[in-house]
């Protein structure tokens, strides 16, 4: 009789604490085999196949895994395994190739909504659905009936676009991003007209060669079992290696649009070209990290971003008293500032559980840019929408606002690099947008004595813009800065839609008015 899911876990658990490697991998296999859609099971059967010195069967095993990830769109965790691979063999590039082909091809593919209208045919009747999927120049053919699963079919062939090559930039090794010269290093950037010393970086416009000539399905993988294998473990005898291995395994086949939304939702790495993400995968590390071990402590210098592939770990303020401020697990996101600007860590990073992380650090990133100047713009994206999203979970005007408002909105703010003793804001005007500094340092003077400095990481503006009212101080940058810039006309359309603006402002106005400053 064939073992379950429940059972077979309690087996491969106990047999790898007891160092019975072999059975832990007809286990481990046989979990593969009965639920294929679960990506570690493949990877705990390469971990296991390390273990018995059988390096081929592991990079067999850990690239199904990779694939298995990349098929329910867990990019981050996908991109850690092909590190595994790389580790046995550095020369070993079809997973990774693999890898970056899929997440080139979804970030030149069909949006989202027209993925999700195009892969329910039950919707196509519907004329606004059928305007979603109508290709420019075209016209619209009749809606197709999906192919039955027990009728397999040919998965299409998606031509792969190159975009156009990149200038490399030139960023020192172990330099944050605010070293460079963004305006001259990004194309198309501009000088801000009603700020000179200020340029809006164009982080925005970036466009893939003849995206919309793409409309058919990435090739992603999906893995089913097949028709009818069962195979028992021994409850006494210790299996040999050859018998293990006979045991059948799901083939990887083509599926749809699912895994291409998700691969498409990932941060950071979604959409890069193949080429850009082969480099930063190649360079980034991965690090494993024990529970109680803490990553960084509050304080530290900070060089690297980190991203959650398994596990959990804890932020905390140091205080006193120490507070936990959050929990974070897979496909979080730790320390992207730190890419950014040399600022402390303004928290402490603990492992709650056995866990493992990518580090890119600044050295990867002057590596990939060396080569793939196109990294830097995906950088800046990701940086401004993190920060974006981080300060309206925690601002009681933003608070109310759903997932995708705060989506919307994160997309409207401007990328500015401040010169060296710019007049950001003048004493007397109305402000011309709410700003979020991310480095640097400003000093906020009321006629010629200084009032307040403002860091990294602060909001300015918010006030005036809520009450239609001047600022009474000047803002002024004490060396080169970067900050976010939401227009003053784009933030009263957003925010006055919402009922509970009006009261956010009664309630503030008061203090408002104490503060004087901005």
């Amino acid at each position: 009789m064939a073992k379950d899911g429940r059972a077979l876990r309690e087996e491969a658990a106990e047999a790898t604490a007891a160092g019975k490697y072999k059975r832990a991998l007809a286990a481990y296999l046989e979990l593969e085999r009965i639920e294929p859609r679960d990506a570690q099971w493949a990877k705990r059967a390469a971990e296991t196949y390390k273990r018995l010195g059988n390096t081929k069967s592991a990079i067999d095993a850990y690239e199904r895994s990779a694939d298995r990830y990349a098929q329910n769109g867990f990019l981050v965790q996908a991109i850690a395994v092909c590190k595994l691979v790389l580790q046995i063999d550095p020369n070993n590039q079809s997973a990774l190739n693999r890898l970056s082909q899929m997440n080139e091809e979804v970030g030149a593919g069909p949006s989202r909504a027209q993925s999700y209208a195009d892969n329910n045919p039950e919707l196509h009747a519907n004329p606004n659905v059928a305007m979603l999927r109508r290709v420019p120049g075209q016209t619209l053919p009749p809606p197709v009936e999906a192919p039955k699963r027990n009728k397999p079919t040919t998965p299409p062939v998606v031509p792969i676009y190159s975009r156009t090559k990149s200038k490399p930039i030139a960023l020192p090794l172990g330099s944050a991003i605010e070293q460079l010269d963004l305006a001259k290093e990004v194309p198309d950037s501009q000088k801000k007209e009603s700020a000179p010393g200020v340029t809006v970086i164009a982080i925005d416009d970036e466009e893939l060669l003849a995206a919309d000539e793409i409309t058919g399905n990435a090739p992603v993988i999906e893995v089913e079992p097949p028709d009818s294998v069962e195979a028992e473990i021994d409850d006494v005898t210790e299996l040999a290696l050859d018998d293990v291995e006979e045991i059948p395994l799901p083939e990887p086949r083509a599926i749809g649009a699912r895994a291409q939304r998700a691969l498409a939702a990932t941060p950071l790495f979604a959409g890069l070209p193949a080429e850009a993400l082969e480099a930063l995968v190649s360079h980034l590390s991965l690090v494993p990290l024990e529970a109680g071990i803490a990553l960084f402590k509050e304080g530290d210098p900070g060089d690297a971003l980190y991203v959650i592939v398994e596990g959990e770990v804890s932020v905390q303020a140091e205080g006193p008293p120490r507070v936990e401020m959050a929990r974070l697990g897979p496909g979080s996101f730790i320390g992207e500032v730190a890419l950014m600007t040399d600022q402390p860590r303004s928290a402490t990073v603990t492992a709650t559980v056995p866990s493992e992380l990518l580090r890119i650090d600044r050295h990867t990133l002057s590596r990939v840019l060396a080569d793939h100047g196109d990294v830097l713009r995906a950088v800046l994206r990701f940086v401004r929408e993190r920060l974006v999203d981080r300060w309206m979970r925690t601002s009681p005007l933003f608070r109310p606002f759903n997932d995708e408002q705060r989506n919307a909105l994160a997309a409207r703010f401007k990328f500015l690099e401040i010169e060296a003793n710019t007049k950001l804001l003048a004493a007397g005007q109305r402000p011309d947008g709410l700003y979020i500094t991310l480095a640097g340092t400003y000093s906020v003077e009321r006629n010629g004595a200084l009032v307040a400095t403002v860091g990294p990481g602060e909001l300015i503006g918010e006030t005036a813009l809520l009450s239609g009212g001047t600022f009474r101080s000047d803002v002024i940058s004490r060396g080169k800065g970067l900050a976010l810039c939401l227009p003053a006309q784009e933030f009263r359309e957003v925010i006055m839609t919402h009922p509970h603006v009006l009261e956010y402002i009664g309630e503030h106005a008061e203090q408002s008015r104490r503060l004087q400053i901005l």
